[in-house]
């Protein structure tokens, strides 16, 4: 009996020790697990370190952007029956991602005129009446800016892939808070495509205690059959094909000096050079059409007073060979077939003084009165058998008010007069009058930026 007893006393410690060992040997295969993937990860981040790069990191997005929304009210000497317009002019979506201290991706997409699609444009200004297709008054959405940013040193930085180009004060002030007026500004509006992006590749940087900014692009170019009386190359801006053509690359240069405190304050000057001729979709020009560009601009924003001004210049090479070329294109391609002048100008300045710190001294919902001046001729000289259209002479003054509801929301409103080079005629006798035709506009809207 007492065997038994001794039997079923061993049975059970023996029991019982299988069962710990058991534990034990759960416990530390737990913890040899735990210790693996805590080396494994150590790994990763080792070897991601070591090769410059990045986890995938929602915090390392960033997205902001703006829009503009106007209500126009014309009574224009030029065209009686224009019909006053509501625009939601443009919605601009900046999405942006830091792969590491260096690399960076940067995009900008924007919905024009309430969104995608065509329509069709009753054109008095060119065409006389004509109704005319009119892809981006209809509605798009475009991928505007889309690079890759390799910030080498401060003094040198590399963008490819779809850039901005930086020619004329406008493309730097480009944001509504940027600039005092409803839409944008007038004068490089009418000459120069806006904005204006390119595929290709950009060199910045900064140098001299960051005071001097440069910027070097080589990117696609313009296409002379765009060109025409009224906006010089301002349609010459590739976008009526899927793909532009690259026969001949565009290069511009800018240098600008910083000064002042507030980091606003800059003057240079720009220039712009490119073979126009090349890209026609058709190789119906032997010659050469160089467009020669240049611009000087100043702008400044500091204690309470905004400025800013530009001076443009341009020559087009065989503007005559252009014109005659173009006067034969076919009505498919959509382009206006005016003749083109040799030269353009342009120079416009405003100024706009915040009043409310006179009561409100540390506030940031400023009220700015402002006035605005623009001159312009995109047919300031011609050559051969070319004639100068004086209705493409036109000065406007401006004047209204930007008032800041927040800092990022604008209500804007403004009174535009434009005087052209051309006279009004008597409807009775078909001779002219001797006053120049008048464009007077009535505008207000709603700006916001986040």
């Amino acid at each position: 009996m007492k065997n038994n007893y001794l039997f079923l006393l061993l049975f059970s410690f023996a029991a019982n020790a299988q069962t710990q060992q058991e534990i034990d040997r759960e416990k530390l295969k737990e913890e040899i697990k735990k210790e693996l993937k805590e080396e494994l990860k150590a790994e990763v981040k080792k070897e991601i370190a070591n090769e410059n790069l990045s986890v995938f990191n929602w915090g390392k997005f960033d997205l902001n952007g703006y829009g503009v929304v106007n209500y126009y009210n014309y009574n224009y000497d030029t065209d009686r029956n224009l019909k006053d317009k509501l625009d939601a002019e443009r919605l601009n979506l900046y999405l942006g991602y830091q792969y590491n201290k260096w690399i960076r991706f940067q995009s900008e997409i924007e919905f024009e005129h309430n969104g995608t699609g065509s329509t069709l444009e009753l054109d008095t200004q060119e065409e006389f009446g004509e109704y005319e297709s009119e892809i981006e008054a209809g509605g798009e959405v475009k991928v505007e800016q889309a690079f890759i940013e390799f910030g080498i040193t401060p003094t040198f930085t590399i963008r490819a892939g779809r850039v901005k180009v930086m020619f004329g004060l406008a493309q730097s002030l480009d944001d509504p808070d940027d600039y005092f007026t409803t839409h944008r500004p007038e004068m490089e509006n009418e000459i120069l495509p806006l904005g204006w992006y390119e595929n290709g590749i950009e060199f910045n940087g900064t140098f001299l205690r960051n005071r001097f900014e440069y910027r070097f692009s080589i990117t696609g170019g313009l296409d002379a059959t765009g060109f025409s009386s009224r906006g010089w190359i301002k349609d010459g801006y590739q976008q009526r094909f899927e793909m532009a053509n690259a026969e001949a690359f565009a290069f511009m240069g800018r240098l600008d000096y910083k000064f002042g405190r507030s980091g606003k304050n800059y003057v240079g000057i720009a220039g712009y050079v490119n073979d126009a001729a090349a890209n026609r979709p058709k190789n119906d020009m032997s010659e050469t059409a160089y467009v020669k560009m240049i611009d000087a601009h100043i702008t400044y924003d500091q204690n309470y007073l905004r400025f800013n001004s530009i001076f443009l210049f341009g020559d087009l090479e065989n503007s005559d060979i252009v014109s005659r070329k173009n006067a034969s294109l076919s009505n498919n391609l959509g382009v206006k077939r005016t003749p083109v002048a040799k030269n353009m100008i342009g120079f416009s300045a405003e100024v706009g003084y915040d009043l409310r710190h006179f009561w409100e001294p540390k506030t940031r919902r400023y009220i700015y009165p402002f006035v605005r001046y623009d001159y312009y001729d995109t047919m300031r000289n011609v050559e051969g058998n070319v004639i100068d259209n004086p209705r493409w002479e036109r000065s406007s003054i401006t004047g209204g008010v930007n008032w800041y509801v927040l800092p990022q929301v604008i209500v804007k409103a403004q009174y535009s007069n434009r005087r052209l080079g051309s006279q009004n005629v008597n409807p009775s006798t078909l001779e002219f009058t001797g006053e120049r035709q008048k464009e007077n506009t009535f505008s207000t809207g709603i700006s916001y930026v986040f």
